[in-house]
């Protein structure tokens, strides 16, 4: 019995050794699955994750002139050079899929294998590793990890109502959002808001990510992203805190320097105080002068335009504009935007439309097609380049015209200076162009400029360096010259002796001549080919008007010039004040051109909108003048067009019978047909065939061909070059004289079949 008790308790020990055995092998075996995932492939996938984000961030292209990108954008031309890192993640991540199911990390390595997906724009397969992981997971933060990921792969495909649908999921969540998370919710709908150009809602959100965001170079991008943001929309103070924040926190030389100068040019002044004025002024001078900043000229001109446009003096800021293009050294995208903005100064606060085109058009060569709004910026170009090319129309013939009036004096004075004018402009143009590459010629550092900088204890010329950098330096400003006194002027006077005075005069004047004979004949040849492309006098004399012939041409270009630029106006541009003024004197000066009811149309459409014009006056105009033109006949008549396709319509079906009785032989019914065909509808489209038709029921049905002639003659002379003009010239040949004496047309006259549909 005893045996039997203790051969129950030994089972029962040995089960309960086995059962922690099984528990202390499951828990172990957990902490490995959980160990190796974290610590080995999950740990390296996640590192070369963010290498990855790092490298992109770095390789990223900022046009600072524009508000930056607050999420870099994901773009396959530049994901799929780093295509080896994209493969170590996948491989890395994939390993604990496959090999450790169990491990808690394996959300996590979900979330990289979608993220890697989704750089690659393979959004089929990132959509369906998110929604994966926020259907099967139990872990709240991998859950929302993957609505972040969702909501930024929709906004990546501009996917409105998946946006819409994924923001409404998020806020129904009951389990709170982490730091991270709420950092990238935000994030995300940032950048969303930024690229839909409403900046109050992405400043809105932006401003709670600057707060939880630890990575220094991502905080001080988004403040100046904030500075750029509030200066859009009018924040200025809260713009120069921003930009601030941003240069104090900044790790990056282009974004502590871009800071830097955005502040100055956003800081709170009262334009009133001279003083505060001149401190900003000097803060811009002292970086045009920092040799460091050699490179970066254009951007600090492009803020002291910046500063001067709040002012507002359009004057200057156009001034710091052209500094910024001139200096400009290899930044086309800066100097795009300082053309985009002078273009803007001249459309919008001067109406200089033609300068504004001229600026538009450098702006769009500039910029390439990744600049924000270059679809629209080039579109005005557009626009304004048409208005550019016939404004120079009308004005190169009311030249002419004017030319025309003068007397021969008049026009040889006019042209004179007119010459004068056009050579001073390409000289000043070219000194202009000298100037400007000048200034783009970096000048030696201030190490190799000037020995005496620096501060040294060694006495000058003990220094053979310092004696080397001053030869070479003497060399290159005042070239080879001999030991003597005076050397640095050119007529030297040496005051040893008469007569060495006198040689030394007569040389020194001799010189001076030859070199400046020299110098002359240069200069010419040089302004020679500068205006080798000039018009010469007579050329000019040439294109003015002399006959009557001549001068209506140049009227009709000036006439038509004029229309079109109304157009452009009103079409185009918009602006129905210029597209009047246009259209008014186009009716004034040429009421009678065969375009003038078309414009006087146009007046009447503008004043239907415009309460600067009376609608019910343009319309009387139009009635007036120009009775018949169709739009006039309308305005009278709303059912006009209506009534005139039933007419039309009438008209088609009555010829259609007549000439399908034709056909039928039914003459007497087909003539009946034609008879009200011309009589109740003349000159009606079918007018003509109607004719021809009843010449061949006449050659249908007389008896004689003089008659069937004089049928085919009265066509003809009504025709003469006809739809049908050569078919009678056919049938006319045919009647010879022979036939006329004959008088008699045996059997009718069947000898042609013609269709006349």
């Amino acid at each position: 019995m005893k045996q039997i008790i203790l051969n129950k308790n030994t089972t029962l020990i040995i089960k309960a050794f086995l059962l922690t055995l099984l528990l202390v092998s499951g828990s172990a075996c957990q902490f490995y699955h959980d160990t190796a995932t974290h610590y080995n492939s999950y740990f390296l996938a996640r590192e070369g994750m963010e290498q990855l984000e790092l490298d992109l961030f770095n390789e990223h292209v900022d046009d600072y002139n524009d508000v930056l990108s607050i999420l870099i954008p994901i773009d396959t031309n530049k994901t799929l050079s780093h295509k080896e890192q994209l493969d170590f993640i996948i491989t890395k991540a994939s390993r604990p899929i496959k090999f450790h199911k169990s491990s808690e990390w394996i959300d996590e390595c979900y979330l990289l294998v979608g993220w890697v997906r989704l750089y690659e724009e393979d959004y089929e397969n990132s959509l369906t590793t998110f929604k994966y992981v926020n259907a099967k997971f139990n872990d709240e933060n991998s859950r929302h990890a993957a609505l972040n990921a969702l909501l930024r792969m929709f906004i990546e495909k501009e996917e409105e109502g998946n946006i819409t649908l994924v923001k409404d999921i998020i806020k129904q969540q009951k389990a709170p959002y982490n730091k991270e998370n709420t950092k990238d919710y935000h994030l995300n709908l940032a950048h969303y808001y930024r690229n839909k150009n409403n900046f109050k809602q992405s400043i809105a959100h932006l401003r709670l990510v600057v707060d939880l965001e630890q990575k220094k170079h991502l905080r001080s991008r988004y403040y100046f992203i904030l500075g750029q943001m509030y200066e859009k929309t009018g924040a200025i103070n809260d713009a120069y805190k921003a930009y601030s924040t941003a240069e104090k926190i900044s790790k990056t030389n282009d974004l502590e320097f871009q800071s830097d100068i955005s502040a100055y040019s956003m800081q709170p002044v009262d334009f009133s105080d001279e003083k505060q004025t001149k401190k900003i002024k000097k803060y811009f001078d002292k970086k045009l002068k920092d040799h460091n900043n050699w490179d970066n000229r254009d951007k600090i001109y492009y803020e002291m335009a910046q500063f001067e446009m709040r002012k507002p003096d359009y004057d200057k800021a156009l001034s710091f504009f052209n500094e910024s293009i001139q200096v400009s050294t290899s930044n086309q995208i800066q100097k795009g935007h300082s053309y985009w903005e002078s273009g803007k100064i001249y459309y919008t606060e001067k109406k200089d439309y033609i300068a504004a085109a001229a600026y538009y058009d450098s702006a769009v060569q500039n910029f390439d097609e990744s600049v924000y709004g270059f679809e629209d910026i080039k579109k005005r170009s557009e626009n304004l380049q048409e208005l550019a090319k016939y404004t120079k129309i009308v004005q190169e013939n009311e030249r002419l015209l004017s030319l025309y009036e003068m007397n021969e004096e008049e026009r040889k004075e006019f042209l004179e200076k007119e010459i004068e004018e056009e050579k001073e402009e390409l000289i000043l143009k070219q000194q202009y162009a000298i100037e400007n590459e000048k200034k783009k010629e970096k000048p030696v550092t201030a190490k190799s400029q000037s020995f005496s900088n620096k501060e040294s204890k060694e006495f000058y010329f003990y220094n053979t360096n310092a004696l080397a950098q001053g030869k070479a330096q003497f060399l290159r400003i005042w070239g080879s010259r001999p030991l003597e006194d005076n050397w640095r002027r050119s007529n030297k006077m040496e005051f040893s002796g008469a007569a060495n005075t006198n040689n030394q005069t007569a040389n020194n004047n001799q010189k001076p001549t030859s070199s400046n004979k020299k110098k002359d004949k240069n200069d010419e040849a040089s302004n020679e080919d500068l205006f080798a492309g000039l018009k010469t006098m007579d050329q000019r004399i040439a294109e003015i008007p002399t006959t009557d012939e001549e001068l209506k041409k140049v009227h009709k270009a000036l006439a038509d010039g004029i229309f079109e630029l109304g157009k452009v106006y009103f079409y185009r541009m918009k602006i129905n004040e210029e597209a009047l003024n246009n259209f008014y004197r186009f009716l004034d000066e040429y009421p009678n051109d065969e375009n003038a009811h078309e414009v006087a149309y146009l007046v009447y459409v503008i004043c239907q909108e415009d309460e600067s014009c009376d609608e019910e006056e343009a319309k009387q105009y139009l009635i007036e003048n120009y009775p018949d033109c169709l739009y006039s006949k309308i305005l009278l008549n709303p059912n006009y067009v209506k009534e005139t396709n039933e007419r039309e319509n009438y008209i088609k079906d009555l010829y259609a019978s007549a000439y399908q009785l034709y056909l039928e032989k039914q003459y007497n019914q087909s003539d009946i047909k034609l008879n009200e065909l011309l009589n109740d509808f003349p000159q009606s489209a079918y007018e003509e065939k109607g004719r021809f038709l009843r010449v061949l029921l006449i050659g249908r049905t007389t008896k004689y061909y003089q008659t069937f002639k004089d049928a085919l003659n009265g066509y003809l002379l009504a025709y003469p070059s006809g739809e049908f003009s050569d078919t009678a010239k056919g049938m006319l040949e045919e009647i010879t004289e022979r036939r006329l004496e004959n008088g008699y047309i045996p059997g009718r006259y069947h000898d042609y079949e013609i269709t006349t549909e």
